[in-house]
């Protein structure tokens, strides 16, 4: 496996208006955007680690340079219009309005990321430039400066809800948190939604538990058929086939939790 097709697996299943702080004569630019992430992220408890990375929005090219504090000298993170010094790994953004999708609120970076297959097209990826030799570590830094250089606040807020997801593997989801052996979620399994209908997104090389919080799905499990219902927990053990479909009325919400090796 590659190191870009693990990555898309760690993302399958984590500002405009209210998320910028800082005031502007004018309709701010998406430089002012991407540097009021910047600035929010100088402050983050997790920002512990130097690096360089990109950033692109449409046909526009952003190099974002952060640095953390010191003995000598505060936390930068300074973000310019300009192609980086070397090779380096950057987010991508269809337009301003995916931007746009995430500064909201509404989504976070990693549900905007959310895919089942690496074709999947996406609000919001993540691409290497050609000569960018990733670290060692290079995964178990990129999952949590993906979330928390992407999300605002102390604490950092992440909604869930009904309104908060996109359609992945079948039905609407959405990511809470990830980082290198633990994945979490939300999903909302309306009527006639069959997630994991497509054989080769039915199996994880780790644990997955499924809870129920409303409603009812019918339940394939290594192929045997149950009721799975609101109230109760499911575990569906590395390597073990699983699928939902909600053949009712209603819809069926609940959270997702992944974890171990691989995860």
């Amino acid at each position: 496996m590659t190191l870009k097709s693990f990555i898309t697996l760690g993302f399958s299943l984590i500002g405009l208006a209210g998320m910028i702080t800082p005031s502007y004569a004018s309709e701010p630019t998406v430089l002012d955007v991407l540097q009021g992430y910047g600035d929010d992220y100088e402050s983050d408890v997790t920002f512990v680690t130097e690096v360089t990375f990109g950033i692109e929005v449409g046909d526009d090219f952003y190099t974002v340079l952060a640095k953390p504090k010191s003995d000598l000298s505060g936390a930068q993170v300074t973000v310019t219009k300009t192609d980086p010094t070397s090779p380096v790994f950057y987010y991508t953004f269809k337009d301003g309005a995916a931007l746009a999708k995430l500064g909201d609120g509404g989504f976070n970076a990693l549900t905007l990321m959310g895919k089942a297959f690496s074709s999947d097209v996406t609000p919001m990826d993540i691409d290497f430039q050609d000569g960018f030799e990733p670290p060692d570590n290079f995964v178990s830094q990129l999952l949590p400066l993906t979330f928390h250089f992407w999300t605002k606040g102390k604490p950092e807020f992440v909604k869930f809800g009904v309104d908060n997801t996109r359609m992945v593997h079948g039905t609407n989801t959405g990511v809470l948190y990830y980082q290198p052996g633990f994945r979490s979620g939300w999903f909302n399994i309306l009527p006639g939604h069959h997630v994991n209908e497509d054989e080769n997104s039915r199996t994880n090389p780790f644990p997955s538990m499924f809870i129920l919080i409303s409603g009812e799905v019918t339940a394939l499990v290594d192929g045997e058929e149950l009721i799975f219902r609101a109230g109760n927990a499911m575990l569906a053990p590395a390597g073990v086939s699983h699928e939902f479909i909600n053949n009712g009325d209603e819809p069926a919400f609940g959270f997702l939790f992944m974890f171990g090796d691989g995860a």
